[in-house]
């Protein structure tokens, strides 16, 4: 059974979370004397409020309440804490401004539809030396909540406002707190929902980064959540010979998948790195219940039948091309959409999340079931948008960023939540778009790599490489950033990497991805296991056939 590496995510790491924490200190630096509500009181325009204004020496910060980011950022150095409420669009955001401040930001981004400010990722950024800042996007919902979208100005704060609003006016606050000193470099990372927001902020105004480490980015809106709709579909009724309900499942066709692809790319090392050839060769047949000797978990061909759905495009009855299929290697994170089943369970995944973005987004209303859904949801998901909301960042021609600003694109080849062929799509629609995009945009597969972190067990791929929300994923879990055991360096570490492209002229030829073991029972000590080097799109990591396999100078990117 396929389980993952990744002990616990970290937006539900409870122990961490709804506390704040400092250390008194009667010295303070001098610009902590502005850290006060009075003082961010004098400097914000008209609408703008101070929700707080809190000078941490060293230790902990959480904000109570914070539904969507509970997990406290630990492992802080001297800083200030500020929220900021726009009261005018009705929403939020908050700011890490550090005393050894080296003149750059990082704006953070933000998961799925989670409302709260990121503070976990934004503690991380300013161990880097940065000022560090997040928008909540305007509402506070946790894991799996979607029913908060009730007005056009929740979700156009959702969809791009909140962010664009908050960097605009945090940039102000954070040059004015550091005495008019000027903000040298500005970045930006987040992955899936912060993915695309990253590209959407870049197609908005080009001049706001000057490099973005964007992964797994949920870029198509517009087509992503009628895709996520029609995966219910073909799982429902519950009852259907072809509905999956069990999670063994997808972790039988996973390892069968690892058993029959693993060498199609040349080296025996449980990772499937070569997707192409595995769609060419896999035969999924041998899993079926009435070829296998071993029937646990083994698949009818009516099952057999919804998983050709789920690898292949949704494309309408009319022909129209809506989104790319999963992938194999994926199979372990099917049950994102799909699970729990239970037809009488107020937590069914099919017939709530699946079914939400229509009632709230769309308007709908809240009767409308996922089994009405049908193909003319798409283009209607499309007009409204286009029309409304203009979620989607979908424009492919980067303009005059190109001249400025630098992008390190990434994604998983196992990604069951953003399917990686989609990100390969929007690449490649660029590439058309702008011809080759190598003197600024770099994209880079990661295989055996989830949805922006993480590996199953029986894989053990190196992914972790510096990416939005990996830090915390790995001791020392909170209190980290960039890549452990010393690794925090621009050959490891992909947002070092963007910075020394940005800031020094030196392109990102590959990037080495980390997987490591555990070697006590409590998940807090960890050794390297492998490395390898990423590379980028469309080359590949190839081994010399001489070194260690797990050794990144056994690999060369070709």
């Amino acid at each position: 059974m396929a389980t993952f590496t990744v002990p616990v995510l970290w937006v539900l790491i409870s122990f961490f979370a709804c506390y704040a924490h400092s250390v008194p200190n009667a010295k303070l630096p001098h610009q902590s004397a502005g850290c006060t509500v009075d003082y961010f009181n004098g400097i914000i325009p008209s609408g703008i409020s101070i929700e707080r204004a809190q000078y941490l020496t060293t230790g902990t910060f959480a904000e109570r309440g914070n539904l969507g980011y509970p997990a406290a950022a630990s492992g802080l150095q001297p800083l200030c804490v500020v929220i900021v409420r726009n009261e005018t669009a009705n929403y939020r955001f908050g700011m890490f401004l550090p005393d050894n401040w080296n003149s750059k930001l990082i704006v953070i981004g933000s998961y799925s539809f989670l409302g709260g400010i990121n503070w976990l990722d934004m503690g991380a950024g300013t161990q880097y030396g940065m000022a560090s800042l997040s928008t909540d996007t305007g509402h506070n919902s946790g894991t799996g909540d979607l029913t908060w979208p009730t007005t056009q100005q929740l979700r156009v704060n959702w969809a791009y406002q909140a962010l664009e609003g908050s960097i605009i006016l945090g940039k102000k606050l954070i040059q004015t707190y550091y005495n008019n000193k000027p903000i040298t470099y500005s970045y930006f990372s987040g992955c899936s929902t912060g993915g695309r927001q990253g590209l959407k902020q870049i197609q908005r105004d080009p001049d706001m980064f000057d490099g973005a480490l964007i992964g797994a980015p949920a870029w198509d809106t517009k087509n992503l959540m009628p895709w996520i709709s029609k995966i219910a579909t073909w799982n429902l009724p519950e009852s259907a010979a072809g509905s999956i309900n069990d999670a063994n499942l997808f972790s039988r066709l996973q390892a069968e998948v690892v058993k029959q692809c693993d060498a199609l790319d040349g080296v025996q090392d449980n990772i499937v790195s070569s997707l192409s050839a595995c769609r060419e060769h896999f035969d999924i047949t041998k899993i079926r219940c009435d070829v296998t000797t071993d029937k646990t978990s083994c698949w009818t061909q009516a099952q057999i039948d919804t998983a050709q759905k789920l690898y292949s495009d949704y494309i309408t009855d009319s022909g129209d091309f809506v989104y790319k299929g999963l992938d194999y290697s994926s199979e372990a994170g099917w049950g994102t959409f799909l699970l729990p089943a239970d037809p009488n369970s107020s937590n069914n995944v099919r017939r709530n999340f699946d079914a939400e973005y229509e009632r709230t987004f769309m308007n709908y209303g809240s009767n409308w079931q996922i089994t009405s859904y049908n193909d003319s949801v798409v283009n209607d998901a499309r007009i409204r948008d286009q029309q409304s909301v203009q979620a989607s960042a979908d424009q492919y021609n980067l303009g005059s960023f190109r001249n400025k600003g630098k992008i390190i694109m990434y994604g998983g080849l196992a990604d069951a939540v953003v399917p990686v062929q989609h990100t390969d799509l929007y690449y490649n629609r660029t590439v058309a778009a702008m011809g080759n995009i190598d003197d600024f945009f770099r994209y880079f597969h990661i295989p055996g790599m989830a949805h922006c972190w993480g590996t199953p067990d029986n894989v053990k791929a190196p992914w972790m490489m510096g990416g939005a929300g990996q830090a915390a994923q790995m001791p020392p879990y909170n209190s980290g950033h960039s890549v452990p055991l010393g690794y925090n360096d621009s050959a490891h570490d992909a947002l070092l990497a963007l910075m020394d492209w940005v800031e020094k002229g030196n392109a990102v030829s590959q990037i080495i991805a980390s997987e490591f073991n555990f070697t006590d029972s409590t998940l807090q000590t960890i050794v390297m296991y492998r490395q390898r080097p990423i590379c980028p799109y469309p080359q590949t990591a190839r081994w010399d056939g001489q070194g260690s396999q797990n050794d990144a100078s056994s690999w060369k990117c070709t």
